[in-house]
């Protein structure tokens, strides 16, 4: 039987682009979904709420089995946002790619991410969750403020480094007044790198990693385009570190549970690795993605990794105990 594929997305929107820096272009969308038409799927967009609780109820039930959802939704705002679809979708018993509503949730709140794995000896820079202006920092510089739930470097820019007391006057309180929370951290004055690890638990896989080149001093969502990749990724990371990120990568996904795809942003300070974030719903596009990009360094192209991610939501989907309640009571 002809499986089908819902790509659950929101569209990118050039008028808003402060609320929706993270929402794919349609123009991804469009190549997405003709990688996956060739790999054999019927292939359908949907990218209003109404429209995906709509279609995803009126599944019959004996046939969600057949069915897969690509997580593509970010939202905003919202820390439960990057969970909407996987939760849903467990819930309906309908296989999705990509990591469980759980696990979406801690990832987008880099404060309890960091918290939870520095416990087991991930390495991080030294934190603080800010909420209100209460907090002044003491002898700390230089630190780096920004956003705690926000992704594609939203609210970074060249000035958040923080060197003195008059530059958290400055920049904090706009800051918090826009994002209500934030981030704050000893600054690492490094190199920043990325790695992918591909798969469920179990057969964790990790893609080469890779220095993220950028203009300026600062990765910042100036940077990030939807229409070209501005960044370049450069491979020519040694063996001693690109063994000492895989090995932080697969524990960090061992210790998360992820499923499908996460990826993990690192930054050098004294040529040691630290972990900036990770991204349990990393972008997908082969324009200005960077995991197609990681993943086609193994020698595999961008139609199998999209295969492959889809094979992953379906192994998770008859596996995994988190679907039983749902398949008792919906199949």
């Amino acid at each position: 039987m002809k499986r089908t594929a819902i790509l659950a997305c929101d569209l990118y929107d050039p008028n808003t682009p402060e609320l929706c820096q993270e929402w794919e272009s349609e123009e991804t969308i469009q190549n997405m979904e003709k990688t996956i038409s060739e790999l054999g799927y019927d292939v359908a967009i949907l990218s209003h709420p109404t429209e995906i609780t709509s279609v995803l109820s009126a599944i019959p039930s004996k046939k969600r089995g057949d069915w897969i959802v690509w997580n593509l939704v970010e939202g905003y705002h919202s820390p439960n946002r990057e969970a909407y679809i996987p939760a849903l979708c467990e819930y309906l018993a309908i296989p999705h790619t990509g990591s469980s509503a759980a696990v979406q949730t801690l990832t987008l709140d880099k404060y309890k991410t960091k918290l939870f794995l520095n416990s087991f000896g991930i390495p991080t820079a030294d934190s603080w969750f800010i909420e209100d202006l209460d907090f002044m920092p003491k002898d700390q510089f230089p630190l780096f403020v920004k956003p705690n739930g926000e992704g594609s470097s939203l609210g970074i820019g060249e000035g958040n480094r923080i060197d003195s007391l008059s530059d958290w006057a400055r920049v904090a309180p706009p800051l918090l007044d826009k994002y209500k929370s934030l981030l704050l951290e000893t600054y690492l004055s490094g190199r920043e790198l990325t790695i992918a690890v591909i798969g469920n638990q179990g057969k964790y896989q990790v893609t080469p990693p890779a220095y993220v080149e950028y203009p300026g001093t600062v990765y910042s969502d100036s940077v990030k385009s939807k229409d070209s990749f501005v960044e370049s990724l450069d491979f020519s990371v040694s063996k001693e570190l690109s063994n000492l990120l895989e090995d932080y990568s697969l524990k960090v996904a061992k210790l998360l549970g992820s499923s499908g795809y996460i990826r993990l942003d690192f930054k050098l300070e004294k040529n040691l690795p630290f972990l900036l974030e990770v991204n349990a719903t990393p972008g997908f596009s082969n324009i200005y993605s960077t995991l197609p990009l990681l993943w086609e360094k193994t020698g595999k192209n961008y139609s199998e990794l999209l295969n492959y991610c889809l094979d992953l939501g379906f192994e998770e989907y008859h596996h995994h105990f988190r679907y039983q309640y749902a398949k008792d009571r919906n199949i």
